[in-house]
């Protein structure tokens, strides 16, 4: 809610910090979320409660910045920092960062260059979805990156029919996804070889990155206006029918990954 907005956001202080003066909007980019149960949600948005001049200040938070002796940080380490800054002083146990929507040096830099731990590649079973994952996927490999990857990624089916179509898409979604991945990030394996030391799964294979997580369309979620009002509401029932098998793999995740850190 806009009241709950803070002063300042990601943006700002991206700007700010090419001047040296990150620290002082540091304090004022958190706002306590009152969807929180169970815990805080806190949330650092894109923008303050001011935008000022919002659309100047996105030409400028590209730009790398130059230190006193003169070497020249660019602005995915600028923004890998600031996370660094907030998680130490809020030492939160889940670090949720939404890249904006398409595939671009934002969303390629969030995975390669952020550390993320699971990369979560959203899609729907159109033609602009594959040819832009296959153009993000043709640059890892370019740049010898993609087996560092290709591990921490996993296809989320979005929005999948709620009718009798559901079946047809998902397997629609499903094949496409399994060539893609076999085409750019899968190992090859070489005809009359086991290859049992290979990363590649099966087309059926739930364990593979190109299995899709699905998330039904429902028209409640679908709803984002009145969504806000409605979520201390929700019957568990919904939310499981929806968001169960999405919700169990990234709890499996954040479990496994606080074992292995622990």
């Amino acid at each position: 809610p806009e009241d709950y907005r803070p002063a300042f956001g990601i943006t700002d202080w991206l700007v700010e910090d090419l001047v040296g003066n990150g620290a002082s909007v540091l304090g004022e980019m958190l706002s306590i979320s009152p969807l929180s149960h169970d815990g805080e949600i806190l949330v650092v948005p894109a923008h303050g409660s001011d935008p000022g001049e919002y659309i100047n200040k996105l030409g400028r938070v590209w730009m790398p910045k130059v230190h006193a002796d003169g070497t020249r940080e660019g602005w995915s380490a600028r923004l890998s920092r600031l996370i660094g800054a907030l998680e130490h002083s809020q030492r939160p146990d889940v670090i949720l960062l939404d890249s904006r929507a398409g595939i671009d040096e934002v969303a390629s830099s969030c995975v390669t260059d952020l550390g993320a731990g699971l990369v979560l590649l959203f899609a729907i079973d159109g033609e602009q979805t594959w040819t832009g994952y296959r153009i993000l996927f043709e640059h890892w490999r370019q740049y010898a990156v993609a087996p560092l990857i290709r591990e921490r990624l996993k296809v989320v089916g979005a929005m999948l029919p709620d009718d009798e179509r559901r079946i047809d898409y998902f397997d629609g979604l499903l094949e496409r996804s399994h060539e893609l991945f076999i085409e750019a990030l899968y190992d090859e394996i070489p005809a009359g070889e086991i290859g049992d030391e290979s990363w590649t799964f099966d087309v059926d294979d739930i364990t593979g990155q190109h299995y899709p997580l699905p998330i039904g369309w429902n028209r409640g979620f679908f709803a984002l206006q009145s969504l806000h009002q409605r979520m201390g509401s929700l019957d568990q029932r919904q939310v499981d029918h929806v968001f169960a098998e999405f919700i169990q793999y990234i709890s499996a995740f954040v479990q496994q990954k606080t074992r292995t850190d622990a």
